[in-house]
């Protein structure tokens, strides 16, 4: 029998039918991603964003209702370009069923037809001849024509290929699209999802719907040509609260990048830029509302791969201390720890810069606080690099100081299971100490040693690594809880100065106290001179927090000790600042 109304149930499996045609052809949209970008991972993203509606709406009789479960859920999960275009389209739909219960032809067509020039304000530049495009034509053609039809079944029927014709012809409006004689991969998906819709309206049984483990939707594919991107950083969030309208939050973020979306409603946004200005970005958001799910992805990161030196992929994560040059040298892929700043979620090293961490450390009515990296962001990197690695080393952050040694363990175990090499390291350090051993790891991987000549090199020198950290005040080490109440008060209350170090078995430890710092780096660099005629030390790092004159000085102290100049200076993680605070300075050695 021909469809006339829907329901929020029809609707949904409307929906599933045309969630299905799109993940069922995910490899072809991915050959043919050209633009923005040419990354190849379209299909990937229309895989995660419908998949997220898929997994996590809620059908309701009410076709409103259950728009705006798939809008939220749609939104939440939406990834890239392609993703976020298609998430905005849905909650578009949701918006202008308000309150219905039931949907008739003109209804759906004005819906989509308000839906998809709402598509044009939550961009920042809309280009034709895209997934925009499309979706504009084709609902302009309902819109003109539905008065023709009686059923949603003969409405579907004609205006798919009409759907077609649009993608067709996007051929002729992007000149990178006519170069490699490519439709437009977004317009593509959309185009399978009407055909898979159309399925549906046609009676046909629901074919068992694809699921892609993370390691299929994580890796890149070659793309047909690679375009030059202004930008590096791949950047996304949802910010929460009472919003400002899209327009201003557009006209606040856009000139941190291109390729700005911002999708959502007046309470739930999710914003998506390319940008080489990835913590200016998040700092201008927070002021808008509240951030939550920040992503930051690396564009060029395919290309970079294709160029790598050796075959183990070397990854620490956030906690080890190495400046960003020598991570881009080195190829050295970090996995960050999570920071939360009152109710805003940020990635460390990522998304908040030092200086904006020490400001909220100083203002911030409650105490910003660190959480592991969840499974899901450990499982995505690792899958992505066992596409393009044949084995990987991962150095933790000593496990005695933070569960991150085994939230990696468990979230490498699947992959561990099915045969991949991969070995997971409790360094017995932290900072300075344990970026000095990724860095010494990946210079090897980078050499072409093997595996095991590397994982030799790490348990032998592992208990040759120490760090001894001059604090300025205990104060810090106290409100992050890693010091008893009565030492940190004792401590602070006579204003004295620890030097905190990490014992053999990777406790920390307070190694000593004084009440000025110039006389905590004195007792460091008399240790230094005692450590290195004990046993030469073969290198070190100098790193601080927020204190880079007292770094540099400290390093000329060390040089004229040790004979050689520090392998790196650098700031260090705002996770191990909530424990050290501003203006620490450390070392980090190796015998």
């Amino acid at each position: 029998m021909k469809k006339t109304i829907l329901d929020g149930n029809d609707f949904f499996k409307l929906f599933s039918y045309g969630a299905s045609e799109v993940i069922s052809n995910r490899d072809k949209l991915n050959k043919i991603n050209v633009f923005p970008v040419a990354d190849g991972d379209t299909g990937n993203n229309l895989v995660f964003t419908l998949n997220s509606v898929l997994d996590y709406a809620q059908v309701k009789d009410s076709v409103y209702e259950t728009l705006k479960s798939m809008a939220e859920a749609s939104l939440s999960g939406a990834r890239g370009n392609s993703g976020v275009i298609f998430a905005q389209y849905i909650a578009g739909l949701a918006s202008e069923t308000k309150g219905k219960a039931s949907i008739m032809l003109h209804d759906f067509a004005n819906a989509s037809k308000n839906s998809a020039y709402g598509l044009y304000n939550a961009l920042s530049n809309p280009v034709e001849g895209t997934m925009l495009t499309v979706i504009k034509d084709w609902s302009n053609y309902i819109v003109d024509n539905h008065k023709n039809y009686d059923s949603f079944d003969d409405l579907f029927e004609e205006s798919v290929g009409y759907a077609s014709k649009s993608l067709d012809n996007t051929k002729e409006q992007l000149e990178i699209l006519k170069k490699n004689d490519v439709v437009d991969s977004g317009a593509k998906g959309f185009v399978l999802f009407l055909e898979g819709a159309l399925r549906y309206l046609r009676g046909e049984v629901l074919p068992e719907i694809k699921r892609f483990s993370l390691s299929d939707l994580s890796a890149s594919h070659d793309s047909l040509i690679h375009e030059e991107s202004s930008y590096r950083y791949c950047t996304e969030c949802i910010i929460k609260g009472n919003l400002p309208s899209t327009d201003i939050v557009k006209e606040t973020l856009i000139a941190y990048g291109d390729s700005l979306i911002v999708a959502g409603n007046e309470d739930f946004k999710h914003v998506h830029i390319h940008t080489d200005r990835v913590s200016d970005f998040f700092k201008a958001i927070s002021k808008l509302g509240n951030i939550s799910r920040p992503k930051v992805d690396d564009i060029f990161i395919q290309e970079k791969l294709n160029d790598k030196k050796g075959t183990t992929a070397i990854v620490t994560d956030s906690i080890g201390d190495i400046p960003k040059n020598l991570i881009d040298k080195y190829m050295i892929h970090q996995i960050p720890l999570n920071i939360t700043v009152g109710e805003d979620s940020y990635l460390d090293k990522v998304s908040i810069s030092s200086e904006d961490f020490y400001e909220y450390m100083k203002s911030s009515p409650i105490y910003p606080n660190s959480s592991l990296p969840n499974e899901i962001q450990i499982k995505e990197k690792l899958e992505f690099l066992s596409q393009n690695y044949e084995n990987i080393i991962i150095i933790n952050v000593s496990s005695k100081l933070s569960g991150t040694h085994s939230a990696i363990i468990k979230a490498s175990k699947e992959l561990s299971e099915s045969g991949y090499p991969i070995k997971v390291i409790d360094s017995k350090v932290n900072s300075a100490a344990q970026g000095l051993l990724v860095l010494h790891a990946a210079k090897m991987a980078h050499s072409g040693s093997s595996m095991e000549e590397i994982t030799d090199y790490l348990n032998d020198k592992i208990p040759k690594s120490e760090i001894y950290v001059a604090l300025n005040t205990f104060r810090n080490a106290l409100n992050s809880g890693r010091l008893p109440k009565i030492v940190g008060k004792i401590g602070i209350f006579f204003r004295l100065r620890p030097i905190i170090s990490i014992d053999r078995d990777g406790n920390g430890s307070a190694f000593s106290v004084a009440f000025s710092k110039a006389t905590l780096i004195n007792k460091i660099l008399k240790l230094v001179n005692h450590k290195n005629q004990q046993s030469k030390i073969s290198s070190y790092c100098i790193v601080h927090s927020g204190d880079l004159d007292t770094a540099n000085s400290f390093a000329n102290e060390v040089t004229n000790i040790l004979g050689y100049e520090p392998e790196y200076i650098c700031e260090i993680s705002s996770v191990t600042a909530l424990h050290a605070g501003e203006k620490a300075v450390a070392i980090g050695f190796i015998r």
